[in-house]
C-alpha cells in the first residue's frame, strides 16, 4: 500500500482484512487485524479522513472493547461496553467520525445493525501522527458466557497527498 496522506493532491488507502477471528472469554487473548502501511507521508494532515468498518457477529455486544491503534500504539476507542444485549448490532458498522449517531448514545436493536456511528473518540485524534507502520483493529471480549466472530475489517484513510513527497517518488 502507498500513497501520500498530507498535502494538496488526493490519496487515499483501503486495507481489507477478509480473516475469520474467533473472539471469546475468559482468558483469550485479544484479536487484531493488522495492517502494514509503508511509503506515505510522514504526517496525517489537519484534513485526513480515517474510518474502519467492521462485520462482528456477537450474541452479547456489551461484553466487546474494539479500538483502532495507530503505529505509534497510541489508540481510540471504537466501542467499548456498547451495543447493550443485543446481538449482532456491529455487522458491517462503519464508524466514522460524520456520523450523526454516536457509538454510546445509539438505541440498538437485537439484530439490526447500527451504521454508521462515531466512535468513542474521534478519529481526528490520529492527524498529525506517521501513518507509516503498523495499524492494529483490536476486539477483545470482556465478559464470559457469550463469543463472537470477526469476519471482516476495513481501514480507510483519505487525505491529501504532499507535493513534496510526490516529487521525491518519482525521482526514486
Amino acid at each position: 500500500m502507498t500513497g501520500g496522506i498530507c498535502g494538496t493532491g488526493n490519496a487515499k488507502i483501503v486495507f481489507e482484512d477478509l480473516d475469520e477471528k474467533y473472539v471469546n472469554y475468559p482468558g483469550s487473548t485479544p484479536v487484531q487485524s493488522i495492517a502494514t502501511l509503508s511509503g506515505l507521508s510522514t504526517t496525517l494532515s489537519s484534513t485526513a479522513v480515517i474510518t474502519t468498518q467492521i462485520w462482528l457477529t456477537h450474541t452479547y455486544n456489551w461484553d466487546m472493547a474494539i479500538r483502532l491503534y495507530a503505529p505509534d500504539s497510541n489508540y481510540i476507542t471504537l466501542a467499548d461496553r456498547d451495543g447493550s444485549s443485543h446481538d449482532n448490532v456491529f455487522y458491517g458498522t462503519l464508524f466514522t467520525d460524520s456520523a450523526s449517531s454516536s457509538v454510546s448514545t445509539y438505541s440498538y436493536s437485537n439484530n439490526v445493525v447500527a451504521t454508521p456511528l462515531r466512535p468513542r473518540d474521534p478519529f481526528s485524534n490520529l492527524r498529525g501522527k506517521n501513518p507509516n507502520g503498523q495499524w492494529r483493529i483490536y476486539f477483545n471480549d470482556q465478559n464470559g458466557a457469550d463469543d463472537g466472530t470477526v469476519h471482516r475489517t476495513t481501514l480507510t484513510i483519505e487525505g491529501k497527498e504532499n507535493k513534496r513527497e510526490k516529487k521525491k517518488k518519482i525521482k526514486n
